[in-house]
């Protein structure tokens, strides 16, 4: 799954493609809320509480504010300009440097993303925005302990408004170092807050497939495929675990759903020859 990692923070607009299997369903779909764009309105370092915007403060503000632009459109070398720009404006500004971090990440810039994270963190330890995105990289290096206490130090942080997003995450970082139980129980979490994330359904329905938990996993794939969020990928999982719960209409109804509107996915080609069991479109 090395090759998702150079989707990593493009959330907004990221859907997995119809040739990853399940496996890197897990991971696409952590992707919606993987990582987080700073908040460029608020300076966690520089400037007391309430206290007027100075000039230099402005100025950095709006150029971080055009960073995300040309990062989200695609330019990340541009977008790291603007935030290089910013920094001079106000060096003490700690989104700017949360969002030199991803723009390296997603470079493949890890050494210098890792300095950006940490002199952002030695600015403002419980930035909770910094915490979850250094928590995604440390998962993406599969530096699996250090990643889940980043996450645990974001979700601890008093009034932290993104708390569905780094269940999100952990869950999914906890299914990528197998821990299962883990990862049913932080992303259950998820669901209890956000019972409309399409994202959090379809991980947990994942996690419990694995765990041979049939009933519980249709539960959640069919609230996914019920509504507007359904996909090749989702479908298929849908498929599998109504085979394994033993509903075979529900299986053969998304069956064909699968080959009817995505005729020409792996996942439609394997339901029509009958690969349940192709090792590459199973999780693991």
């Amino acid at each position: 799954m090395n090759s998702m990692s150079d989707l990593v923070c493009r959330w907004t607009r990221s859907r997995a493609g119809s040739r990853l299997g399940l496996a890197g369903l897990a991971f696409a779909l952590a992707l919606l809320g993987g990582c987080a764009a700073p908040n460029s309105g608020a300076n966690y370092a520089s400037g007391a509480a309430g206290s007027t915007p100075s000039k230099s403060d402005k100025s950095a503000r709006i150029r971080l504010e055009l960073a995300e632009g040309y990062y989200q459109r695609g330019q990340p070398e541009v977008a790291l300009g603007e935030v290089n720009r910013a920094l001079q404006e106000d060096p003490g500004y700690v989104p700017a440097y949360t969002m030199q971090a991803l723009i390296h990440m997603s470079l493949g810039q890890n050494d210098q993303a890792e300095a950006s994270f940490r002199k952002a963190l030695s600015l403002a330890p419980d930035n909770p925005d910094t915490l979850h995105n250094y928590g995604w990289f440390l998962c993406s290096l599969k530096r699996y302990d250090e990643s889940f206490g980043m996450f645990r130090k974001a979700l601890a942080v008093q009034g932290y408004r993104n708390v569905v997003r780094t269940d999100l995450a952990y869950g999914v970082c906890q299914y990528r170092a197998g821990d299962l139980p883990g990862a049913e129980k932080t992303l259950h979490a998820g669901f209890a807050l956000d019972p409309a994330s399409p994202a959090i359904a379809t991980n947990l329905a994942m996690v419990q497939y694995l765990r041979h938990e049939y009933s519980q996993a249709l539960f959640y794939i069919t609230r996914v495929n019920a509504g507007g969020s359904a996909s090749a990928q989702t479908l298929w999982l849908g498929v599998l675990v109504a085979r394994k719960a033993g509903n075979v209409p529900q299986a053969n109804s998304w069956s064909q759903e699968l080959v009817q509107k995505y005729p020409d996915s792996t996942e439609a080609i394997a339901a029509q020859q009958g690969h349940y069991d192709d090792s590459m479109l199973l999780p693991h």
